[in-house]
């Protein structure tokens, strides 16, 4: 039994429950794909950082949208700033910093991509206070 399991499939072990009387076998059904749902997938549909407040968005080999309701959104920062960088997390390139766009409650910047290079990002607010992933920085691997 893998990981999977759980997701792509409903094993008979699952179904009896507590059902002591399970026989060992189980009978794997896959359920059914939806095509309206395989659209516009991209590298960075996988969003690790989702309950972080942090998403990432491709729109091309050169661009990609950041947003962010983290920590600094959530304790009232009025301004927020991305800081950018490419390659490894433990030594960044290239490192610029993005005022970001304030949507409601929600903080919105284009950033530049390098194809085939990481993207290395932190926050700051107009106070110098960062969210920075508890120093692990938002890591994303193209």
């Amino acid at each position: 039994m893998s990981i999977f399991d759980d997701v792509l499939f409903e094993t008979d072990s699952k179904k009896k429950g507590k059902n002591k009387q399970n026989s060992g076998k189980t009978e794997n059904k896959i359920k059914e794909f939806k095509e309206e749902f395989s659209e516009n997938i991209s590298e960075y549909d996988y969003q690790p950082y989702r309950n972080n407040g942090v998403i990432l968005t491709r729109l091309s080999d050169h661009s990609a949208s950041v947003k962010y309701d983290g920590l600094l959104a959530k304790c009232g920062a009025e301004d927020v700033y991305t800081v950018v960088g490419y390659g490894s997390n433990s030594n960044w390139e290239n490192v610029q910093t993005i005022r970001m766009n304030r949507v409601g409650n929600t903080f919105q910047a284009d950033i530049p991509a390098i194809p085939g290079k990481n993207i290395n990002i932190a926050f700051k607010d107009g106070a110098n206070n960062w969210d920075n992933n508890s120093g692990m920085n938002y890591t994303f691997v193209q």
